[in-house]
């Protein structure tokens, strides 16, 4: 295949191959293109950017344009092509192209070659290479990872007999349940100690901690980028194509250029605001997802899905908690993480509930328990309003947010669920606005009903679900709303269970 001598910064173990060549095995093919695509992208980019300088020197009033056509790119050949990028010297060139052939065949003289260009090379170039080393290994890993994906899918659809891990175990929630009944266990026992399961995540803040945030969230737009690739290929427009390719060149230029390490210590606080980031960005959408995969692998073994109440998955921290061990963490700063990591969750909760808020547009009558909560919040608005009808008649303003979908509850009287979701978001605003002081150091204004315990949220939500069902829309229940209420059970209202 053209252009393989150039991608040699990974070895077979790295990819799963039983000890073959990688290069023969099919298995990897993919990632192969994968990765050319993503270095010859890159490489094209450092190119391009180059000749920009070079024409700015000559005339400081014109940009160089363009033309891409990145569709027709050969990113075999661009994989592998390192001229025209004017940092790149002879020794910086030689460095890399050595350090592939000492991927290829590890011998001493292989070795020997990359210390003497090392030997002689300045400081600045070994930074260079160093750089560039980073950055093409950080596409193997882009494109590592998207393939293990890729081939998890591939396993699922029936396509490929087996998934290649390392140590051989059962991954997969249908292959481990096969296992447990050729062993003897039934279904049913299988089903019961999954409702009695609970991993208890416990986060703890790490000030070593290299990658940025700002890092890997461009990692993760060049995976969906890669992904959109492989699922809608066949249906996308030559334009389509170009701008996905163009979107892709730029976040790796954005890569390239961005500071990968952090040059301030971080505090306490900074610490716990990088460790809720990976519970946003991941287990908030991971969570449910593995309730559903575990709720299918239990249908086919004729068990029903686990109950509302299991919890499989719970969060724990001990950012912003460690008095022991850090001395710059005080009462005062556990207090401010708590309402942080409170308001951050009401965040997430409320982007939720605004989806639902156009989801659950059915009308007819609530169950009983539901009808007889949202009566009892109809009489607590009501108070709240009195109280805000006063501070407009001193103050003559309005804070009411009209901008809103769905801000009245008159906006939505035949629509009895979305009257409850109403209700809920008000909550779930004053509880932001009350944590977010609080989380500062701040007295917060005085504001309506907030939430103080995870089951004022979970409460009204868990009727509402019971509610559906009982009037025969179990199918609409068992969509976002379930997914919400194994949140509410896995992160609560902390979004991990505080120090």
């Amino acid at each position: 295949m053209p252009g393989r001598e150039g991608l040699g910064y990974f070895h077979d173990d790295q990819l799963g191959t039983d000890g073959k060549d990688v290069h023969e095995d099919s298995r990897v093919e993919p990632i192969i293109k994968d990765l050319q695509m993503l270095r010859g992208l890159f490489m094209s980019a450092l190119r391009k950017g180059t000749l920009e300088k070079e024409e700015l020197k000559k005339n400081p009033e014109h940009f160089l344009q363009h033309d891409y056509h990145l569709n027709d790119m050969d990113f075999a050949k661009e994989s592998v092509d390192m001229e025209g990028i004017h940092f790149l010297t002879t020794d910086v060139k030689s460095l890399i192209a050595l350090s592939n052939a000492y991927a290829t065949d590890r011998s001493d003289a292989n070795l020997n070659a990359i210390i003497e260009v090392v030997e002689k090379a300045s400081l600045d170039e070994v930074q260079i290479v160093t750089r560039m080393f980073a950055e093409l290994l950080s596409q193997v890993n882009i494109a590592e990872r998207h393939h293990r994906w890729r081939r998890w899918c591939m396993y699922k659809r029936g396509e490929t007999p087996l998934l290649h891990f390392s140590d051989g175990q059962h991954h997969q929630a249908d292959d481990c349940f096969k296992m447990l009944i050729q062993e003897g266990f039934s279904p049913a026992k299988i089903h019961e100690a999954l409702c009695q399961q609970n991993l208890d995540l416990v986060f703890t803040a790490h000030p070593t901690q290299s990658v940025r945030r700002s890092i890997l969230k461009k990692f993760s737009m060049l995976d969906e980028y890669m992904d959109t690739r492989d699922h809608q290929d066949e249906m996308m427009t030559p334009l389509m194509k170009e701008r996905m390719f163009m979107k892709m060149q730029q976040t790796l230029m954005a890569v390239w250029r961005t500071n990968h390490m952090r040059k301030l210590k971080p505090t306490p606080e900074d610490e716990a605001r990088y460790g809720l980031s990976v519970v946003e960005e991941t287990l908030w959408f991971g969570v449910p997802e593995h309730y559903r995969i575990i709720d299918d692998a239990l249908r086919k073994i004729g068990q029903p899905s686990l109950p509302m109440s299991s919890k499989l998955v719970t969060c724990g921290s001990w950012m912003g908690g460690d008095r022991d061990g850090n001395p710059y963490v005080t009462h005062d700063i556990t207090k401010r993480i708590v309402y942080l990591s409170m308001m951050r969750a009401c965040k997430l909760y409320h982007v939720e509930i605004n989806e639902l808020l156009w989801e659950l547009s059915m009308s007819g009558a609530l169950s009983t328990e539901l009808q007889a909560w949202m009566d009892k919040q109809m009489v607590i608005q009501r108070k709240e309003q009195d109280e805000e009808e006063r501070e407009i008649n001193e103050e003559g303003i309005s804070e009411k947010l009209e901008h809103k979908d769905f801000y009245r509850m008159d906006q939505t009287q035949e629509e009895p669920y979305r009257q409850v979701l109403v209700r809920l978001r008000t909550i779930l605003e004053n509880t932001i606005t009350r944590c977010e002081a609080l989380s500062i150091g701040r007295e917060p204004k005085p504001t309506g009903l907030h939430l103080k315990r995870t089951e004022d949220l979970y409460e009204p939500l868990d009727l509402m679900y019971r509610s559906l069902e009982a009037s025969g829309d179990e199918l609409m229940a068992h969509g976002r709303l379930k997914d919400l209420l194994r949140r509410g059970e896995g992160f609560g209202v902390h979004l991990v269970r505080p120090p």
